[in-house]
Order: C-alpha cells, then sequence, then structure tokens
C-alpha cells in the first residue's frame, strides 16, 4: 500500500488554499511548489482566536519537517474543536504509521469522525480504510467510534469551538497590537507598532480565508459568527474526487457498514 499521507498532506495544502486539484491525485511531494506555497501561506494566517485552525496549521508544519509526535499533538488539539482536516490527518497517521504504530482499527475511527459532514474526500477515505478491516476489526472500529466522538465529535467539539470563538472575539479589542474604528478591528504586527522591520505581506495568500496581522480587517463576521464560519470552511471540501484502491492482504468480513 503506497502511503497515502504523502498525497493527503501536499493535496490538501494546495486544495486549502483553493488550488484546483483533486484529492489523492496524485502523489507529490511536500517540497513541490504547491505545498510549500501553501506552507507559507500557513505561516502567514492568523490562527487568533482560532484553534481549530492554530491545530492544523501547526500539525501541517510539524509534519512538513518530519516531527511526526508534534504534528499528532497539534493535530489531536485542531480536533477537539471540530476541525476535520485534523480529524482525517489524525486518521492517515495511524493508518501509516506516521510516528505511531500503524492502528487500521484506529485510522478508520478518526475517519469516520472526520467524515461526520459527508465530505466526499473524507467519505471516500473513511470507505477505503472500512474495506481493509476484517469482521473483528470492524466490531473494534465501532467501539472506537464511539469513544471518539464522545470527544471530538461536532455535538461537542463545535460549541467547544463557537465559546473560543466569541472568547477571542470579546478580547480582541483589548490587544496591545490593535486598534478599532466602528465595527472594525486592524492589528498590527510589531514591526508596524514599534514603526521598524519588515512589513507584512498583505494581498499575499492565506489559508481558510484567515487574515494577515497588520492587514486589514480581523473582525470580519464570516471569521467569528460560528454559522458563517463553519460555512465557509466546509465549503472548501464540498466536491467529488476518486480515490486509488487500498491494497487488503487480509479477507476483509462482514457487511459495509
Amino acid at each position: 500500500m503506497k502511503s497515502i499521507s504523502s498525497r493527503l498532506f501536499s493535496i490538501c495544502l494546495a486544495i486549502a488554499i483553493a488550488i484546483a486539484m483533486p484529492m489523492f491525485a496524485h502523489a507529490a511531494d511536500m517540497k513541490d511548489k504547491a505545498s510549500q506555497d501553501a506552507l507559507l501561506a500557513m505561516q502567514r494566517s492568523s490562527t487568533y482566536g482560532h484553534p481549530d485552525q492554530e491545530g492544523q496549521f501547526g500539525g501541517m508544519q510539524s509534519y512538513a519537517h518530519g516531527n511526526f509526535k508534534r504534528a499528532m499533538e497539534q493535530f489531536k488539539s485542531g480536533a477537539r474543536y471540530a476541525d476535520k482536516l485534523s480529524q482525517l490527518s489524525i486518521a492517515l497517521m495511524y493508518l501509516n504509521g506516521d510516528g505511531v504504530q500503524k492502528d487500521p482499527v484506529e485510522a478508520f475511527a478518526w475517519a469516520a469522525i472526520a467524515a461526520e459532514r459527508q465530505f466526499p474526500q473524507f467519505l471516500a477515505t473513511r470507505d477505503q480504510i472500512w474495506a481493509s478491516l476484517d469482521a473483528s476489526q470492524r466490531e473494534q472500529a465501532k467501539q472506537r467510534v464511539e469513544q471518539l466522538y464522545a470527544e471530538y465529535g461536532d455535538t461537542v467539539a463545535k460549541p467547544r469551538m463557537e465559546r473560543a470563538l466569541r472568547q477571542g472575539r470579546s478580547e480582541m479589542t483589548g490587544s496591545l497590537l490593535g486598534n478599532s474604528a466602528g465595527n472594525a478591528v486592524y492589528t498590527m504586527t510589531p514591526e508596524q507598532f514599534n514603526g521598524s522591520g519588515p512589513m507584512p505581506a498583505c494581498g499575499a495568500s492565506t489559508i481558510e480565508f484567515a487574515p494577515i496581522t497588520g492587514c486589514g480587517d480581523i473582525y470580519a463576521s464570516s471569521r467569528w459568527d460560528p454559522k458563517q464560519y463553519f460555512s465557509a470552511a466546509d465549503s472548501l471540501w464540498k466536491g467529488t474526487v476518486t480515490v486509488g484502491a487500498i491494497e487488503n492482504t487480509q479477507p476483509a468480513g462482514g457487511k459495509s457498514h
């Protein structure tokens, strides 16, 4: 089985900045231009008040540098705040043994949580992992999904994220490196505040509509209103996908879930 994780992280990074290529379409190295551009976009993206993106972006950066232990920690942090890409990333790390022992049961459970919103790419990955499990593993996987859902499912993770958004928004106007004008809140980098050093790359690409610190209003409702925020984030993953087969050396017993 060719490692899916290298394809996932490279292509997902590209998708996150709206580069039009299908997920899992082909193998790509983390040093390809699309991935490097996306990693740079993540570095520019402000994650203030958004622990979901902080976990996801940090996890991607750590994964790209080969620090799988740290990547797993960061993805789990993002996963607690309803970030579905973080949850899928955890699934594929377990599937491929990236910094952890290979565990297809754990991989399926995380993929099932990640696929909760019915994103085609995520469903396709979940179903492929399921097809590779034998009957005993499928029973274990079902139990593990229930355990993870209690902590990471949308019924608990989304309210957790909503609280984080409300707290972040309420704290913004008290920031030293920010100022408000009417309903807008503008941030400054330390260099802008002190009048020295390089200015931010305003106009450059970011991830998932995140603003660049020092560039414009960060108080936009689409960043802080939970309904608008989840809708915008989910729109990145809606579409169709074709995923190649996962090899399985064991007979897959039982019926499809």
